[in-house]
């Protein structure tokens, strides 16, 4: 099976998981049919028993019936939870065929959408639903969402920090057992939610400390249960029974200060529910030799060390374990009256906070880092055939900002992509024409994926790539703001504004992608404004792709340094039009505009 390809071997995979779901729903639903025939068969023989033998005989074998009801009972519980976690790891595979058909629905929830000021992630499809992040993003953790979020969403590249992830992707790759094993722990860390959120475990960590009083009352108070004790043994031996008197003294006073502590007791004890649901994720990725990389071995370094997360839990896991007795109210009652069992259990509930106070917050940084790269090898392992990592190059390295070859957007079929080839450097403009439909608004949007998606440590769809940092900027979807009042052309006019100071800041080159400009006035306005754009652009530090429909902005190259054109078009094939989505170097030399509103039915007549 590993020397399938990835969606045959997940297919073949489903089909086995599947196959072992349905073996046990058969036996879960045996042992339904067996404990229900105990209770009647059991009960019925039972009232035979004590009615002809005696009622010894009746009682014996009603607690024969029962003894046997509660193994079936045990061992119908371990099916359900072999179920349920079948049910998951499935889920998790499921997940992986999603992302390799484009199954958006079966992808899960989306993530938010972008800011609408980010200056390119709304164009360039990286957030909200059928997105770049919707189709990566297979984290089970809040935190490890968030942090690949931001990986994707960053305005402008960290070198080392990129080339560093990259590294760490790669490792990551081949290890997919540790993908889907942490996959799975995080599925059921979650529970009911999407994905498990530390939040409660970090607001535990950071509450104020309880009431200093309550290490003085804790003396006090066990001080009077050791009185209680004593006195009692005295009273067996003969002496006065005193005892009486010095309970209700303690019992006083331990009513009297409860609710100072109570609310610590329960705070600190819900935290099991919480450490529960990530401690086997943390101690797998503990015990996991993934650590042992040298690339890997950093992340893995708060998992590994002295403070490991196995020396502390053992010891939080003892507690929760020692509070648990004090959830029955009887038992609570008891053991309250014997001695300050809850404040005691509180005092050192808060001792264990403070030394989890200083390593848990590591535990869960290398948890959602671990998790977001685990995201990000996945798509890589994914599409081995179709993906590659970029080559990244810091900013003094000499040669273009952007070299790709077989580029093509991770949106689209893999079978169905068709790549390009393009080489931008600094102060050159590119553009890009072509009829409707073509592939323009594909193209530019592909090339500032790669750029966003290479510097996030990513793989990318190509067939090779070289990178430089860049700061993407883009105009490609601008709309009316109706908030703020603006028509779709002054907002657009805004958008250039701030392109243009982009490109103007210091930091790493912009990488500046417009699609259709100013195509809210008319059209000699129009183009006056987009070639003045296109001047103000070429010969500066940023590289720029810019998609128009206006052949004659394209009448730019040669009479500007570091314009060029390249071109997509169709061929007609019959009552049809063919597009190859390849793009070829100067300026279209067709259009179908026309011949698209013919065959809408519009009357219109062809141009002469």
């Amino acid at each position: 099976m590993p020397d399938l390809p990835p969606l045959d071997r997940l297919t073949v995979l489903l089909a086995r998981l599947d196959r072992r779901r349905a073996a046990l729903a058969r036996r879960s639903a045996a042992f339904s049919r067996a404990r229900l025939a105990l209770v009647l068969v059991g009960g019925t023989l039972a009232l035979v028993a004590g009615g002809t033998l005696g009622a010894g005989w009746g009682w014996t074998v009603a607690l024969v019936v029962t003894l046997v009801f509660a193994v079936a009972v045990r061992l119908h519980d371990r099916v359900e939870a072999a179920r349920t976690r079948l049910g998951r790891w499935r889920a998790v595979q499921a997940r992986h065929v999603a992302a390799l058909t484009l199954d958006w629905a079966a992808l899960g929830e989306p993530p938010a959408p972008a800011p609408p000021d980010h200056p390119f992630a709304a164009d360039l499809d990286l957030a909200g639903p059928r997105s770049v992040l919707h189709l990566l993003d297979g984290t089970r953790a809040t935190g490890g969402s968030e942090r690949l979020r931001g990986w994707l969403l960053a305005a402008a590249p960290d070198e080392a920090a990129a080339r560093t992830r990259q590294a760490r992707v790669r490792a990551l790759v081949p290890r997919r057992r540790l993908r889907d094993r942490l996959a799975l722990l995080g599925l059921e860390a979650a529970g009911k939610a999407p994905r498990w959120d530390a939040g409660p475990i970090r607001a535990w960590l950071t509450a104020p400390p309880p009431d200093a009083s309550l290490t003085r009352w804790a003396v006090v108070l066990s001080g009077l249960a050791l009185t209680n004790v004593a006195l009692v043994v005295l009273a067996v031996a003969g002496g006065p029974s005193l005892w009486g008197y010095s309970f209700l003294l303690y019992l006083a006073l331990y009513l009297w200060r409860y609710s100072t502590f109570a609310t610590v007791f329960d705070r600190a004890y819900n935290l099991q529910d919480a450490v529960a649901g990530v401690a086997p994720a943390l101690l797998w990725l503990e015990r996991d030799r993934a650590g042992t990389h040298p690339d890997l071995a950093p992340v893995w370094a708060p998992l590994r060390g002295e403070d490991r997360p196995s020396q502390h839990l053992r010891r939080l896991r003892r507690l929760t374990t020692a509070a648990s007795i004090t959830r029955n109210d009887v038992g609570r009652v008891v053991l309250n009256a014997l001695l300050p069992y809850d404040l005691l259990l509180s005092l050192a509930l808060h001792r264990l906070r403070g030394a989890l106070a200083g390593v848990a917050p590591a535990w869960l940084d290398a948890y959602h880092e671990i998790d977001a790269l685990a995201s990000l090898a996945a798509y890589a392992d994914l599409r081995p055939d179709h993906t590659v990592f970029p080559d990244l190059h810091d900013g003094a390295t000499p040669g273009p900002l952007v070299e790709a070859h077989g580029l093509r957007h991770p949106l689209l079929p893999a079978t169905a992509a068709v790549g390009n080839s393009v080489t931008l450097g600094a102060g050159e403009v590119v553009i890009v024409t072509g009829s409707n439909m073509s592939g323009k608004s594909t193209f530019l949007r592909a090339v500032g994926v790669a750029s966003v998606l290479g510097w996030a440590g990513g793989a990318v769809e190509a067939d090779r790539l070289r990178l430089r940092p860049v700061r993407p900027f883009t105009s490609m979807r601008v709309g009316d703001v109706l908030q703020e009042g603006l028509s779709t052309f002054y907002a657009e006019v805004r958008r250039l504004r701030a392109l243009l100071d982009c490109v103007e800041a210091p930091g790493a080159p912009a990488l500046v992608l417009i699609d259709e400009m100013l195509r809210g006035t008319n059209n000699r306005e129009r183009l006056a404004g987009a070639q003045a754009i296109v001047r103000a652009l070429a010969g500066t530090r940023a590289t720029s792709l810019v998609a128009t429909h206006d052949l004659a902005l394209a009448e730019l190259e040669g009479t500007e340094a570091g314009v060029s054109n390249a071109h997509f078009q169709e061929e007609a094939q019959g009552d049809r039009l063919a597009f190859d989505y390849r793009l070829r170097p100067g300026p279209c030399p067709t259009t179908n505009a026309l011949v698209i509103m013919q065959r809408a039915g519009l009357p219109v007549e062809p141009l002469p």
